[in-house]
């Protein structure tokens, strides 16, 4: 298995984290919940086999946004 299968949080955390993307997304605007959505899709497209992986931390550090 690769890598990325190892990765997992602790049941209760992922619930916690669940349940406060969800009740945050409530109060996004379309255009933050889309952004929320590509970011989350692009983590999984990196994730894909094959896919050389230098620094897992970083991968969307540079393309977080502010919505003011």
């Amino acid at each position: 298995m690769g890598r990325s299968m190892d990765r997992r949080l602790p049941t209760e955390a992922y619930d916690q984290l669940r349940a406060e993307v969800l009740r945050a997304a409530v109060e996004l605007s379309e255009d933050q919940l889309l952004d929320l959505t590509d970011a989350l899709h692009g983590v999984i497209r990196l994730r894909r086999p094959g896919r050389p992986l230098r620094n897992p931390d970083g991968w969307v550090t540079d393309e977080l946004r502010s919505f003011a």
